[in-house]
């Protein structure tokens, strides 16, 4: 049961990472793998440290734009 509770928790911890590369831009896939095969807190931490992509900041510069437009 107790194994149970730790795998769902890693689980858990390894789809934050997901969702919080997919933020800062970068590979989903890889930084899950990361945090699966690693740690999801050292995974997490190093994103912490990255910057996001230059795609993903001019997406969300044109999204903001279109904002003040309205």
């Amino acid at each position: 049961m107790e194994l149970l509770f730790v795998l769902v928790i890693w689980a858990l911890f390894c789809y934050g990472v997901y969702k919080f590369s997919d933020s800062k831009g970068r590979n989903n896939t890889l930084w899950t793998l990361i945090a699966v095969l690693f740690s999801p807190l050292v995974a997490f931490i190093i994103l912490l440290f990255m910057p996001k992509t230059l795609e993903k900041q001019a997406e969300e510069a044109k999204r903001l734009k279109e904002l003040m437009k309205d």
